[in-house]
């Protein structure tokens, strides 16, 4: 079934159960329809000669490289000068023509930009005030995910702030995977943590009466359990950091009245320790199909994680399109991680094929098409959003705007990342993913795009 039958199809009702099994057995349905059977369709090869595909020849590439360092020049020159508004929509509509995003003429753009750095200031400055000891690395890591439910959040209708289960669900990342992917902790350690956060995520402190939601979390840091188990003594601290981020969560959203939040966050959890099966040895080699399998449910399950964490509850159609977006972003991380994958012997689509000495060309044409199926598009049956500024000379709204801007900037980083794996690429698909790129691929190799965009926003350098 395809994401646009799928989704089409789902009903507008909550989707809402009593139990986790019944969560976790409709979820797994949801989530094959709308990511694996759509993978498994799709042919070979990148969308070439498709009516939405937009190609570059090296000439356009060139102009559009020289355009944008005469912006970042001007943009330096005049970013505190009264220019500074002129300087900003010509950074947006740069930013339209590079990502191929319709124009929108809603001015909310600049107070969400302006908006969009605080947050991600207040996140970095946060998660340093709770824990001096974490590195930019982790926190820029972190902040990433922050910006999908910023973007979530707009698309609601929903204030856009830095809430306290976001900061604490997106500060996990960096605490549970020093813990889950470490090749330096043993075994018995990683079950018998994801036996107690397992337990933590799903039903709570057990300190705490069940028929109450337990006193505001201030940000004190927890001293380390006593009664964990002798395994995870040595890994004390870093136990009670994660326990710390739940506490967090639990000031936003009652475990009595939306259960559901806390089935999302004990499946992506869930998810992660089956991620442990795709660490190859000399004994084990993981299966093409079980490393798709834990893809698929492991990024969509980040992403419905986020979603109930932004509003609580969530419907049939949104939780197909989170599952949808989810696993292409899990193939996108997956894709830029694949020289740290292979030292790690941890398998993925990428570096799968690369150990059964194939070229990458199948599985980045497939990511690329999964991508052109999206709906970010369509104006969804339950969008909530009314743009209030809306006139006739506007092509989308705003929160068609900002999904599509999502969709297509993550095309740009499929083809940065692709850009520096040349030598796992046959020519003729290398060359062939050019002519998809609005900047040649040897000026993306060495753009950090990800990097740039999130100090320019932080620091609104424009």
């Amino acid at each position: 079934m395809s994401v646009e039958q799928s989704e089409t199809s789902l009903p507008l009702q909550l989707f809402t159960f009593d139990t986790w099994e019944g969560f976790t057995r409709q979820r797994l349905q949801i989530n094959y329809e709308n990511t694996l059977a759509l993978w498994y369709s799709l042919p070979p090869g990148l969308p070439l000669g498709k009516q939405n595909v937009k190609y570059y020849t090296r000439t356009q590439q060139r102009n559009r490289l020289r355009k944008l360092k005469l912006y970042a020049f001007y943009c330096t020159l005049l970013n505190r000068s009264f220019l500074k508004k002129k300087v900003r929509a010509r950074g947006f509509k740069l930013w339209n023509s590079t990502l191929n995003v319709p124009d929108t003429q809603d001015d909310s753009l600049y107070s969400i930009y302006a908006k969009l750095g605080g947050i991600t200031e207040q996140f970095m400055a946060k998660g340093e005030q709770y824990d001096s000891t974490i590195n930019y690395e982790e926190l820029f890591k972190a902040g990433r995910t922050v910006w999908f439910m910023i973007a979530f959040q707009i698309q609601m209708n929903i204030k856009m702030t830095l809430t306290d289960s976001i900061f604490g669900y997106n500060m996990l990342y960096p605490y549970t995977d020093d813990l889950v992917d470490s090749n330096d902790i043993t075994n018995e350690s990683k079950k018998d943590f994801a036996k107690v956060f397992f337990e933590r995520l799903l039903y709570g402190d057990i300190d705490q009466p069940k028929d109450a939601d337990p006193p505001k979390f201030l940000g004190d840091r927890t001293p380390a359990d006593s009664r964990l188990p002798s395994s995870l003594t040595a890994h004390a601290d870093r136990v009670g950091k994660i326990f710390d981020m739940v506490k967090f969560i639990e000031n936003d959203w009652s475990r009595l009245k939306y259960k559901e939040v806390y089935y999302g966050l004990a499946t992506i959890h869930e998810c992660q320790m089956k991620s442990t099966l795709q660490h190859a040895t000399d004994d084990y080699i993981p299966q093409l199909k079980t490393i798709e399998e834990i893809s698929a449910q492991k990024g969509g399950a980040s992403l419905i994680a986020a979603g109930f964490l932004i509003e609580g509850t969530l419907t049939y159609e949104k939780m197909a399109h989170l599952e949808y977006l989810g696993f292409g972003l899990q193939l996108l991380d997956d894709l830029q991680d694949v020289q740290e994958d292979l030292k790690n012997n941890h398998r993925t689509i990428f570096t799968q094929a690369i150990c059964d000495h194939q070229s990458l060309d199948i599985p980045t044409g497939k990511l690329i098409q999964y991508y052109f199926c999206s709906r970010a598009g369509d104006k969804f049956e339950e969008d909530k959003l009314i743009n209030q500024s809306a006139n006739a000379t506007n092509t989308v709204t705003l929160a068609q705007y900002v999904r599509i801007s999502m969709v297509n900037f993550s095309l740009l980083l499929i083809l940065e990342a692709a850009s520096k794996l040349e030598q796992y690429y046959s020519k003729q698909f290398y060359h062939d993913l050019n002519t998809l790129s609005p900047l040649s691929l040897k000026d993306l190799a060495v753009a950090r795009i990800e990097d740039r965009i999130f100090n320019i926003v932080r620091h609104q350098w424009f």
